[in-house]
């Protein structure tokens, strides 16, 4: 039997890893084949060895890696999942997302949610006067708890999967809606021939009981396809 190696965003594999272990089991069940899925220990890990892998579920910036520097192929998405920002405040201050107009604010300028949150920000006529880099999300946390910023902009993702004392450290101002990009499975090129297949069963699954199982308990209402074209939204927001 073939065997396929899988990997995961470790923002996903953090809590549940148990989750994606079934996911690789459907997949090797329905696609003939064992699906090896290879957890990451952080993101140094994943990101070095993600274009060994021959299927990769990455977040929106990995996805593009992957397709313009390794040639992976999309396949498929979360019909309802997008990553999205929180605006932040420091825990006592009272703030309004009008109030980080021409501010400083503290965030991980490297992420693709960060341009999210400037995007939907200027929309409302709302421009920053400068962007306080930090080392990474919890980075963004303490500099609000340390005083050394009063607004922040986060990974929704990540403030969800804090711990409650965390949060009580900052305080939410608003969040996007953007919905404009995503994680997204991708498929190495050497098995450019069963992307047909491999689409199939994974746009398949809401419609199979124990697939539609296995979906929810990731939150995923289903999957829907991703072409290469699709992706050049995101690319455009990165700039």
């Amino acid at each position: 039997m073939q065997r396929f190696t899988m990997m995961v965003c470790p923002h996903d594999t953090a809590k549940n890893p148990e989750r994606w272990f079934l996911f690789a089991q459907y997949l090797s069940q329905r696609a003939g084949r064992s699906v090896h899925f290879e957890q990451s220990l952080d993101f140094a890990e994943f990101q070095a060895k993600m274009a060994e892998a021959d299927f990769v579920y990455a977040n929106p910036q990995h996805a593009l890696k992957l397709l313009d520097g390794h040639g992976y192929l999309p396949l498929a998405r979360a019909s309802n999942l997008f990553d999205e920002a929180v605006l932040v405040t420091c825990a006592e201050c009272e703030a309004a997302a009008a109030d980080f107009h021409q501010a400083s604010i503290v965030t991980v300028p490297s992420m693709l949610v960060t341009q999210v949150a400037l995007k939907s920000l200027a929309r409302a006529g709302i421009v920053p006067q400068a962007l306080q880099p930090a080392a990474n999300w919890m980075g963004v946390v303490q500099a609000l708890y340390k005083g050394e910023a009063r607004f922040g902009i986060l990974y929704k993702d990540f403030y969800e999967g804090m711990s409650k004392l965390s949060r009580k450290q900052v305080r939410v101002v608003s969040e996007t809606a953007e919905r404009s990009v995503y994680h997204c499975f991708m498929l190495a090129p050497q098995h450019a021939d069963q992307v047909d297949a491999l689409r199939a069963i994974l746009l398949d699954m809401a419609d199979d009981e124990r697939g539609a199982a296995i979906l929810r308990d990731l939150h995923m209402d289903r999957l829907v396809r991703v072409q290469p074209d699709d992706l050049e939204s995101i690319r455009d927001l990165r700039g």
